[in-house]
């Protein structure tokens, strides 16, 4: 199964009239994606260099999304050149892990071969690394972890897997053990991904790049985040169960995990004093407390 679904999504993101020429090369492309690249380059249209393509890729409309994954997937010298220039323009700084998979993920989709599958996640695991260093000790950890989100994602979201038979939380904080190096990844980053895949999908959408960024930026990569029950502020006999996130001296709260690229249903958010620090008393134990002296 693919990791993502959903259609094409340039033409109607963009808003804009695809030409008459612009539907035949995307009819083309479909059919036999490198035929039509070297058909454009021998006419002139399209420079024979992999930035050039990379461009291409990524800006033109109505380009078939599971095309483009074989393509960029393909063992061709070219096509992992290509595929090395189109990763590069993804910009996964400061983003949180699952963010920066629904982010590249949004691009294309990811084909069905296992090895063209390896070949595009250990790109997307490379460039994650390089812009976040300090998440895993070695960016094979995060090639490793990209599979691990990917199989969870399947798992939980597939119609024919019924619900008792499905992945459970302990079972894939087991499934990665010893990932980084030989060391545990922390209890809490593996239980906050494990909430957020199943709560949300990893699928196909309009193409966003950098645009999907703003929506997330307050939420992703947070100093906590996790499951709370919050009392109703119509009635107190009422709780209702909230995401909560705690970042940059704010406590937001969502009805469900925000992600990459989708709608976030902020319910509230409480500011906090900048002198307010948060420790972890007992595992699991949140404490808020004033720093000395404030």
């Amino acid at each position: 199964d693919h990791a993502t679904k959903g259609g094409k999504r340039r033409e109607s993101s963009l808003g804009v009239a695809m030409t008459s020429e612009e539907k035949a090369v995307a009819e083309r492309f479909k059919d036999n994606p490198k035929k039509e690249l070297k058909r454009l380059m021998a006419a002139g249209a399209l420079a024979d260099d992999p930035e050039a393509v990379s461009k291409f890729l990524l800006h033109s409309k109505g380009l078939d999304d599971a095309a483009m994954g074989d393509y960029v997937g393909d063992g061709d010298p070219f096509c992992k050149q290509v595929l090395t220039s189109y990763v590069g323009t993804f910009n996964f700084v400061g983003l949180g892990f699952d963010d920066s998979l629904r982010k590249f993920l949004s691009a294309f989709r990811l084909p069905g071969e296992a090895q063209k599958i390896e070949r595009i996640m250990f790109s997307f695991s490379a460039q994650y690394f390089s812009h976040n260093p300090r998440s895993f000790r070695a960016a094979d950890t995060a090639f490793k972890f990209a599979y691990s989100v990917i199989m969870l994602n399947t798992d939980a979201h597939n119609a024919s897997i019924k619900a008792n038979r499905k992945m459970t939380k302990a079972q894939f904080v087991h499934n990665n053990r010893g990932l980084d190096e030989d060391h545990n990844l922390p209890l809490e980053f593996l239980e906050s991904i494990y909430d957020r895949i199943v709560a949300n999908e990893i699928v196909m959408q309009p193409f966003k790049n950098d645009a999907g960024d703003k929506n997330i930026l307050s939420y992703t990569n947070p100093h906590k985040a996790g499951w709370l029950r919050k009392q109703s502020q119509r009635t107190q006999l009422s709780w209702n169960e909230r995401w909560f996130v705690l970042k940059d001296s704010c406590l937001y709260y969502l009805r469900k995990p925000p992600v990459w690229g989708a709608d976030c249903e902020l319910c509230g958010h409480i500011p906090l004093h900048p002198n307010l620090v948060a420790r972890e008393e007992n595992p699991g134990q949140l404490v808020l407390e004033m720093k000395a002296g404030a």
